[in-house]
């Protein structure tokens, strides 16, 4: 059964009838003002105005990555749910949002290694306390909507005395509901789940249909390929970084308390591959 693809060819309504498009300008509907006014460094180094220029380009990625993964999801599932068989009908919708989500991660993994030659990082560190990327909420909602099943993270922080550094426990307080009721409802809908539900079914197909089912995926299946190694790659890269910042500066903790080196090579130890048996 093909899926049908959406209709985008229609104009829109305006959100708010009472509007006059023709008001609109590039700085306008960009919100440009607000948007570079929500780079507001704390000392008087450019490094630092890159650093968080380079983090905010990142989140707004990751942002959107957010939404197309959600529409990924639901174009798979609608697909294996469909009549029939649900392994041979078209991924075609699903691959259109999966391929602009790989492209963002390109995007990311492009901007984060600016960070790389960047002289003046013992110029802000101490003035922006446990600031870390520890604490993006959202890339943990992609890793949840990915299928990351455990909480790798939890206690990266704690010291030699497991005392928490509190850059997790601030996190937790804020944001722990909220990572929990997105675990809950992943649980059984997120890329990972959804690669082991398909391999189940092809498993117990006919040989003829299995050979159909992998034709029919083989671009979908291509595209969770290069996310599943985007992915770890954004993880080497950000210990990487750490790596040559942190020598810089001459520490050993991350700006969140974590022994940087053994917290960010525990996803490629203990999570990747994603997709466990993906060729």
């Amino acid at each position: 059964m093909k899926i049908p693809t959406p209709d985008t060819r229609t104009p829109l309504p305006l959100r708010d009838p009472t509007r006059d498009a023709s008001l609109n300008h590039y700085w306008s509907y960009h919100s440009l003002p607000a948007l570079l006014a929500c780079k507001q460094p704390l000392t008087d180094s450019a490094d630092e105005d890159l650093f968080i220029a380079v983090h905010q380009v990142c989140e707004i990625s990751f942002h959107q990555m957010i939404i197309d993964l959600q529409r990924t999801l639901a174009a798979w599932r609608t697909a294996m749910d469909a009549p029939a068989d649900g392994i041979c009908d078209e991924l075609t919708e699903a691959a259109y949002f999966l391929k602009r989500v790989v492209r963002l991660w390109r995007s990311v993994n492009t901007t984060m290694p600016v960070l790389a030659d960047m002289r003046g990082f013992a110029q802000f560190r101490t003035s922006i306390g446990p600031t870390s990327g520890f604490q993006s909420l959202q890339f943990r909602h992609i890793e949840i909507l990915s299928g990351v099943a455990s909480i790798y993270w939890q206690g990266g922080t704690a010291d030699a005395q497991g005392q928490l550094h509190v850059a997790e426990t601030e996190f937790d307080r804020l944001f722990g509901a909220t990572v929990a009721a997105w675990r809950q409802a992943h649980r059984e809908h997120s890329l990972a789940f959804l690669w082991r539900t398909w391999c189940d079914r092809v498993a117990a197909a006919p040989p003829d249909l299995k050979a159909t089912a992998r034709a029919a995926a083989a671009g979908f299946l291509a595209l969770l390929k290069d996310y599943d190694t985007a992915q770890s790659a954004f993880h080497h890269s950000h210990l990487q970084l750490a790596v040559v910042q942190l020598q810089r500066v001459g520490v050993e903790l991350g700006t969140g308390g974590t022994s940087f080196k053994d917290y960010l090579a525990k996803y490629g130890r203990d999570v990747a591959p994603l997709f466990e048996g993906l060729a």
